[in-house]
């Protein structure tokens, strides 16, 4: 009994000094992102004018029903449509991308697999501003990269970032460029993790390779997925640095995704209200996808 004891109270010590050892990161974050948001919260249902801030005048949900029946550009038709090509774009062909690039680098035979991880780390760690002037580098419709190398299999220059049947296609590539390199690192992370053992014993009963990347590497994955989800759906909704460099939104609002609209609201229109409504509502839709992928990762396990 006394050793039992013994053993539960070094337990109970133990987890109480990892407690203490993060607390002031738990402290320093609470403090640093629970105002912000408290504030925006409050700001959201304020009349607030960003030339005139210290005047502020309640007018509860006016600025969501504004924010929602907008019509120039259209909130819904527009904004939400465009963020919701973007993200769902980006963030499936970035998982998927990710998935194929570390089952490839997994294999064992493949040479200098780990220069090519580390070759991959440089888009990931690129900051978005630099990453969306490169792009616009790139596709200069008189001087970039890619319409010289077009010119020279005889296809014309094209305008990617002011054409807007191109533009999307553009910077949904511009993304996948910086977002995939993640994705490879987080799911080869977790191809590692799986013992070579698991794949032996498929292989003694006679399991073919396909059986084997369904019934064992991608459940086993689930939840490294789950974190790579999650976080390139985060990643792509804010990805306001990149298209910002690139396009400002344009042309004609066919780039404006949900941040770029709150951004555009708050500091250019200068109405922080509905800017702080915009804003909280981006934070509501993903905890709704979130929970959607939680769920979703839980019943796929059981």
């Amino acid at each position: 009994m006394f050793a039992q004891g013994s053993k539960k109270s070094i337990q109970i010590s133990k987890n109480a000094m990892g407690y203490l050892f993060v607390s002031p990161l738990i402290i320093g974050l609470g403090l640093f992102m629970a105002y912000p948001l408290l504030d925006s919260i409050r700001m959201s249902f304020f009349k607030i004018e960003l030339m005139n801030i210290r005047l502020a005048t309640f007018i509860g949900i006016k600025n969501f029903v504004r924010m929602f029946t907008s019509t120039e550009p259209s909130f819904w038709g527009d904004t939400m449509r465009i963020t919701v090509i973007f993200v769902g774009a980006c963030v499936v062909l970035q998982v998927g991308i990710g998935l194929g690039l570390a089952l490839l680098l997994n294999f064992k035979w493949l040479k200098g697999r780990i220069i090519f991880r580390n070759i991959f780390l440089l888009p990931w760690i690129t900051a978005g501003v630099i990453c969306g002037y490169s792009w616009r580098f790139v596709y200069n419709s008189s001087t970039g990269v890619l319409n010289y190398l077009l010119s020279l299999v005889g296809i014309a220059p094209q305008a990617w970032l002011s054409n807007p049947n191109l533009v999307m296609l553009s910077i949904i590539i511009a993304n996948i460029w910086k977002g995939t390199t993640y994705s490879v690192l987080i799911q080869t992370a977790g191809l590692q993790s799986i013992p070579d053992e698991i794949y032996e014993a498929a292989y003694t009963d006679g399991a073919s390779p396909w059986q084997s990347l369904i019934h064992i590497t991608l459940p086993l994955l689930a939840p490294f997925l789950f974190i790579n989800l999650l976080t390139e759906t985060g990643d792509t909704f804010n990805a306001f640095d990149r298209i910002y460099a690139m396009t400002r939104g344009g042309p004609l609002h066919s780039t404006e995704i949900l941040s770029i609209y709150t951004y555009r609201q708050a500091f250019v229109h200068g109405d922080l209200g509905i800017g702080a409504a915009a804003g909280l509502f981006q934070i509501i839709i993903g905890l709704i996808l979130a929970i959607i992928y939680l769920k979703a990762f839980r019943l796929r396990a059981y």
